[in-house]
């Protein structure tokens, strides 16, 4: 009983010895990728620059586009940039806020999503205040924020 005892005691290191390496080479295979993924990105932003046909879109980032617009109907020019700068920096901190959930859930069984909900109280006053245009901006990155950052709503910086 004993020499069984020591015979799965010396498996058990041997496991945590393997399970140690393996945990060592995910990580550089993980900073691997990870340093290849900025290097790709990188790469794209330099292809994009004016001109090109190629762009680089980052999902769940708000096309600020619509902002700009609404903002240069209802301001003075001197005060467009200011109010642009307020309005787009005040979506943006919502949209990284996690304690908004602007989601419903629709479907059955396995085909059940989740969709921006456009009763939400937030978005409807957007709308009211700003137009269709610029909810149309937060909901479409709201929806790819959801779908595609696997890691929920906190964005990283890259």
């Amino acid at each position: 009983m004993i020499k069984k005892l020591e015979e799965k005691r010396c498996e058990l290191e041997e496991l945590e010895d393997t399970n140690s390496t393996l945990i060592i080479k995910e990580r550089q295979s993980t900073g691997e990728i990870q340093e290849a993924f900025t290097e790709l990105i990188r790469g794209l932003r330099d292809l994009s620059c004016e001109g090109s046909l190629i762009g680089v879109k980052r999902m769940g980032q708000v096309d600020e586009k619509p902002f700009m617009k609404v903002c240069k109907q209802k301001f003075i020019d001197e005060n467009v940039e200011v109010e642009y700068a307020m309005l787009c920096s005040k979506w943006l901190n919502a949209l990284n806020d996690s304690a908004w959930h602007p989601f419903k859930r629709v479907g059955i069984g396995e085909n059940m999503k989740e969709v921006v909900d456009d009763e939400d109280e937030k978005l409807k006053s957007l709308r009211e205040e700003w137009g269709e245009d610029v909810k149309n901006a937060v909901k479409t990155a709201l929806e790819e924020m959801n779908e595609f950052n696997p890691s929920g709503r906190e964005q990283d910086d890259q």
